[in-house]
């Protein structure tokens, strides 16, 4: 009976495998409920050629039902033993190479320095507003004196002493006013006459207060030129010979007047200026004499001197 029942599996068998390769999805539901009521013990040692066939067409997803799937080729593999082999995913597309990023470092930008406000300014510029705006200049000036004679003294020769006093200066324009205290020296050599000769410095010494006009061209910034004329008083202070201090006469007038002259320049140096005149006094009186118009003499004096400023407006 085996060899019979063997033969009717394999009869009932072929038309199902061959069914299966030509269309699996029009396989009838009668030939696979034969195919399960089959009892395992009658499954044949040998596989079937198709068996193949089914396999590999079970192995691979069929493109004729789609997504759906194939019930007969299951129960198939399920009675034959044939256990699929899962799918692998296809390969991942290999991405391509990621170029380096190169990070360039910059430098950091340097922090701008603030725009000095309008009130800010340096140390040149407020020296040179404040020296241009001053209104009023304090300085020195000294130098030399010398005894002009308009007429020949008999007995008697100039000789050089000195002069040296405070400046000060009032206004910043073309014209301005310039007071003074000077101690001033003048100087004349004595010839005594009789039996040897005998030569003596006789010295008279003075504080001169000249109130003069300033008249000035150019400007502050730089260097100016500029005349001084006006008036000056003078008080006799001492008088000596060969350095011997000697009282002064009451008949001699101490107190004496006269004009002065002088021109000379301007030089910008710091802050302030370097200041050089020549200048003339005139005596005009005294105090005793009253107005004298026929003097002979005209004190000389050349002088350096240097005025800065003080405040401004």
């Amino acid at each position: 009976m085996k060899p019979l029942n063997i033969l009717l599996s394999l009869g009932l068998l072929l038309p199902v495998l061959a069914e299966a390769q030509v269309s699996p999805a029009t396989q009838p539901a009668t030939t696979t409920s034969q195919s399960t009521t089959l009892n395992a013990n009658s499954r044949p040692s040998v596989r079937p050629p198709a068996t193949r066939a089914a396999g590999s067409d079970a192995a691979t997803p069929s493109t004729s039902t789609g997504s759906k799937p194939n019930r007969q080729q299951e129960l198939y593999d399920q009675y034959h033993g044939i256990t699929k082999k899962p799918t692998p995913p296809p390969p991942a597309p290999a991405s391509a190479p990621v170029a380096p990023v190169v990070v360039t470092s910059e430098p950091a930008p340097k922090p701008e320095a603030p725009e000095p406000t309008p009130a800010m300014t340096s140390a040149p510029e407020e020296t040179q507003v404040a020296n241009q705006n001053a209104n009023f200049r304090i300085g020195i000036r000294g130098g030399v004196t010398y005894p002009v004679y308009l007429e020949k003294v008999a007995g008697s020769d100039p000789a050089i002493s000195f002069v040296g006093g405070l400046v000060m200066q009032f206004g910043r324009g073309k014209f301005s006013f310039q007071p003074e205290i000077n101690y001033s020296r003048i100087t004349q050599k004595l010839l005594s006459s009789g039996f040897g000769a005998v030569e003596s410095k006789y010295a008279v010494d003075q504080v001169v207060v000249p109130l003069l006009l300033k008249i000035s061209t150019g400007t502050f910034e730089g260097n100016r030129f500029f005349v001084n004329v006006g008036p000056y008083g003078a008080y006799l202070a001492s008088t000596s010979i060969n350095g011997l201090k000697r009282e002064v006469p009451s008949n001699t007038g101490r107190f004496s007047f006269g004009a002065a002259l002088g021109i000379g320049a301007m030089l910008k140096a710091g802050p302030g200026h370097v200041t050089i005149e020549a200048r003339g006094l005139y005596n005009l009186g005294n105090s005793t004499d009253g107005v004298i118009t026929d003097s002979k003499t005209i004190i000389a004096e050349g002088t350096l001197g240097y005025v800065f400023p003080l405040g401004g407006r």
